[in-house]
């Protein structure tokens, strides 16, 4: 049974127009309508529209991950002076929480690489924002993939962090 009450809101006729207007309540009354089997009812259009974003998430969640490895690993190698156990602990988590990514979205794998380079322009902006544009920051990616995962696995392994 429907948790809302489709009669009082006359959700049945309205509910495509519901999207722009209670988006809660559209949600929760497709999730009713897809559980109970009554597909006639959905509104499917943005239905539809609303699950290819929660594809398209989990690709800029991906891409948000590899420009936060690079950014660190960026400022890691050009501040060597400002280097702080966080930094290397966030350079460690993002390539986990990367890789974590696209173990639990096995069709990331083949938008991994594309991914990795759109993140260079994320970080090159995360890059200049906290140093102040006071390093030079490269137009393209300065590491391969397979370069940044050595270096990642060489920065767990030094003692010498602060």
């Amino acid at each position: 049974m429907l948790n809302v009450n489709l009669k009082e809101k006359q959700i049945t006729e309205n509910l495509a127009e519901l999207y722009n207007t209670d988006y809660y309540t559209w949600a929760m009354t497709n999730a009713e309508l897809l559980k109970e089997g009554k597909l006639d009812k959905i509104d499917y259009i943005n239905l539809a529209e609303e699950v290819k974003d929660l594809g398209k998430s989990e690709y800029y969640r991906l891409v948000s991950f590899f420009a936060n490895l690079l950014s660190h690993l960026y400022k890691w190698d050009n501040q060597p002076d400002l280097r702080t156990k966080s930094w290397g602990n966030t350079i460690k988590n993002s390539l986990k929480q990367a890789k974590k990514t696209i173990e639990d979205n096995p069709g990331l794998k083949s938008k991994a690489n594309k991914a990795y380079l759109e993140a260079w322009a994320e970080a090159a902006n995360i890059i200049h924002k906290d140093t102040q544009g006071n390093i030079y920051i490269p137009e393209d990616c300065p590491y391969t993939y397979k370069e940044a995962i050595k270096k990642v696995s060489d920065i767990t392994n030094t003692n010498f962090v602060k």
